[in-house]
């Protein structure tokens, strides 16, 4: 099942074009692009970015080299066919008996008119979205056989709970390490000496975390609140991936998002321990502490908890982070600890204009993880209330988080910014309001 959130609007059209010389005539979406937006972006918002397939069919499609800019006003086909609904079911129009299949793609149509993307239901237009990778994937299953259509949590109070939005149901795929399938991982490694390597008892009162940099690195235990919770930190991308950037032509500096990410996620880390509890994070970078600069400079040599390089290929790289998360839970499950939570941050990229609060992402058979996505978006309305004097406005929404589906601890996917809005890029430049980022989630876990 595949789900969207809501943070682009961009003009949908209908064209024709020759998928192959001898190939009749297929009918693609196609999207103009806006100022500065690459095809990630554009990919990103069409939940097209998580199957590596897609990026390669655009350039194909578009007959583009691999890695062009965009031309701003420009038009770009994308790997979504678009096929006439019969008014009878998907299945009889698209041609498919699988009944699984089937719903992915209602329930993708659906998101994406939720999303503001596609203007109609099918059944209202007759119009039936067909992405690439849903009907040519073989590999992953998706358990649809109670598949829910999400609605959205609308975080503005005024308007508490009048809409839930929930993440996708998880996978069938159980993500274990295997010696033969995930050879980057070591099976054997033992928690206790990861945790040893990332964290140092310097009394009973006190911790020291290298990994926070020499200024933060001494933390003190000021209450056992936390002392029964084990939090797997997951920032989003590193490594090879930067995730979304944005150039500032006047300064020519590249804000890249895993260093931010990075940051506010080492600050949550430092807070968690001081409450007590157990803390493992699954991105590490040993030479970037945290950072109290407004400009944070790009680097690739993050890593997966253990010192395992990051592969290239986005699946892998995926897979390599849940694998190490799930490993860790399952071996802290059977000492009987009930209350792990893995928290996945990041940082959106959307069009300039585009102005966003931070929001929040669920799990949908995860019943604590729905409770505590709202813990999370009440706390933010209050301080916005009290320090804004406005009112959040930040969602729940719903796209195909490979995390969210695979995590065994109960998980909650957090986007901070939009890092191509200048007041957005605020937000997150600041040390003092990646330190207030990261104090508002913890008082969510309290």
């Amino acid at each position: 099942m595949i789900l969207s959130k809501r943070f682009l609007f961009i003009a949908i059209g209908l064209i024709s074009l020759p998928l192959l010389a001898t190939e009749p005539s297929v009918k693609y979406v196609k999207v103009a692009a806006k100022k500065g937006q690459g095809a990630y972006s554009i990919l990103r918002s069409y939940q097209l970015l998580d199957n590596v397939d897609n990026i390669k069919r655009f350039y194909e499609i578009n007959k583009i080299k691999n890695g062009a800019e965009l031309e701003k006003g420009q038009t770009y086909l994308l790997p979504i066919q678009i096929l006439n609904f019969d008014g009878k079911s998907i299945r009889s129009s698209v041609n498919i008996k699988d009944y699984s299949k089937a719903k992915e793609i209602q329930t993708y149509n659906e998101a994406m008119v939720a999303a503001g993307l596609k203007a109609k239901q099918y059944s209202k237009d007759k119009i039936v979205w067909l992405p690439e990778f849903i009907s040519k994937k073989d590999n992953i299953k998706v358990n649809n056989s109670e598949a829910v259509v999400n609605k959205a949590i609308n975080s503005s109070p005024k308007e508490e709970d009048a809409k839930i939005l929930i993440a996708d149901n998880k996978l069938e795929e159980k993500l274990l390490p295997n010696k033969k399938r995930n050879a980057d991982i070591d099976i054997n490694e033992d928690s206790n000496s990861i945790k040893e390597s990332f964290v140092k008892k310097v009394s009973s009162k006190t911790l020291s975390v290298s990994l926070f940099g020499k200024e933060h690195k001494e933390v003190p235990i000021e209450s056992d609140d936390l002392k029964d919770q084990i939090f797997y930190i997951v920032p989003g991308h590193g490594g090879p991936d930067p995730g979304a950037m944005f150039t500032d032509k006047e300064s020519d500096r590249t804000f890249c998002e895993d260093e931010y990410a990075y940051d506010v996620s080492l600050r949550l880390a430092r807070n968690l321990m001081t409450r007590g509890a157990t803390v493992y994070m699954i991105v590490q970078d040993k030479s970037d502490g945290i950072r109290d600069d407004n400009y944070l400079e790009c680097d690739n040599d993050e890593t997966c908890l253990g010192l395992h390089e990051m592969p290239i290929n986005q699946v892998k790289r995926l897979r390599q982070g849940m694998i190490k998360t799930n490993q860790l839970f399952f071996k802290h499950k059977l000492e009987g600890i009930k209350n792990q939570w893995m928290i996945s941050i990041h940082i959106d990229s959307q069009p300039e204009e585009n102005r966003q609060d931070v929001y929040f992402y669920y799990q949908s058979e995860s019943k604590p993880s729905k409770k505590k996505a709202k813990q999370l978006k009440s706390v933010f309305s209050e301080k916005y209330r009290k320090y804004q004097e406005r009112d959040y406005k930040g969602t729940i929404s719903a796209r195909p988080l490979y995390v969210m589906r695979t995590s065994e601890p109960d998980p909650i996917f957090i986007e901070l910014a939009n890092i191509r809005n200048e007041q957005d890029r605020k937000r997150i430049t600041s040390p003092r309001n990646r330190q207030l980022l990261a104090d508002w989630i913890m008082e969510g876990f309290l």
